[in-house]
Formats: structure tokens, sequence, C-alpha cells
């Protein structure tokens, strides 16, 4: 006589590879930036949002942080981010 045909019933086996952890996920470095790199007017507006006639406008009446390289108006890294802080806090620039 033959065994009655039973159906098996497919179980789950635990896996048998490792599991990774996962790392803390830090933020990406930033760039390396020259600090000695200028932009022009039309390139900080670009940043910033803005126009550039805002920003030379602002300059010329030295409401905000610029520099001047002869006769050319420049904005350096740290200028750019002082314009951005002052207009959160709502406070002027300069």
């Amino acid at each position: 006589m033959s065994r009655p045909h039973r159906l098996s019933v497919a179980r789950s086996r635990p896996q048998t590879t490792p599991h990774r952890t996962r790392q803390p996920e830090h933020p990406p470095p930033e760039p390396a930036v020259d600090p000695l790199l200028l932009f022009t007017a039309e390139q900080a507006a670009a940043i910033l949002q803005v126009r550039p006639s805002w920003l030379r406008r602002k300059a010329a009446a030295r409401a905000i942080p610029c520099r001047y390289v002869g006769k050319h108006l420049r904005f350096s890294r740290d200028d750019i981010i002082a314009i951005t802080a002052a207009a959160a806090t709502g406070k002027p620039a300069r």
C-alpha cells in the first residue's frame, strides 16, 4: 500500500545571508569653494533669485554687503550668505 498523498505547505525559511546594518546618513561634504571667488551682479542675482538691477541699486546705496574691484561690482560667497540671512531675519544686511 502506498502512503496517502499529503499536501506540502511551503514554509518560509529564515534568511541565511547576514543583514547589513545601515550606516548613519551624513550630509555630503560641501564642495571646496575658493574663498576668493567673486560673483558678478548677474550671477549673484541668479543665486538669490532677484533682479540684477535690484542688487545694483542696493549695492550703490550700500544697503547690502558687496565689494568693488575697481569700478566693477562683485559679491563674495559671504556677501550672498549675509544678504540671504538678512532677508530671513528682516534686518538690514549692513
